[in-house]
């Protein structure tokens, strides 16, 4: 057996690009907080800086993890992935701290690592659901509708 033969499942190639791209991602979060905590009220910062975390992790999951075109139905149910994440984590993060005495810095780690496979899941279905369903409207359009499609091109 090839010592990376793993890497060449779609599976995994997927998952390991999904969290190479939240690690990108958190940085980007937080050079956009720094940058512009230094003129705006700190939420202020977070919000904008969540927000553009959140449209890059989308695009570059799109492209490179699911390597299909995004849509806005797929982007409208793209936040589901982070909503999970969210509410996931925060569960696992007060048990760690709670019932089992752990570091609140170690279990945030762990819960984190932890929620990050059904993170995964949840994106990957948003984008692949989101960009069928594009397609599925697309195609029920009554011939001569020239109306551009979403995540079509004029040409």
């Amino acid at each position: 057996m090839r010592p990376f033969a793993a890497l060449r499942k779609p599976a995994v190639r997927q998952f390991l690009s999904f969290a190479l791209i939240g690690l990108a991602n958190t940085a980007v979060y937080y050079a956009v907080y720094a940058s512009l905590n230094v003129w705006l009220p700190y939420l202020a910062a977070h919000v904008i800086g969540y927000a553009v975390s959140v449209v890059g992790s989308f695009l570059l999951n799109s492209y490179v993890t699911v390597r299909t075109r995004p849509t806005w139905r797929a982007f409208a149910r793209y936040p589901l992935s982070g909503a999970a994440n969210v509410v996931g984590s925060g569960i696992l993060l007060h048990l760690a701290v709670s019932r089992l005495g752990m570091d609140e810095n170690v279990a945030a780690i762990a819960a984190g690592l932890l929620v990050t496979p059904l993170s995964f899941v949840l994106a990957r279905w948003a984008i692949v659901s989101g960009a069928a369903a594009t397609r599925r409207s697309a195609s029920r359009r009554p011939p001569g509708d020239d109306r551009v499609r979403e995540g079509a091109s004029r040409e």
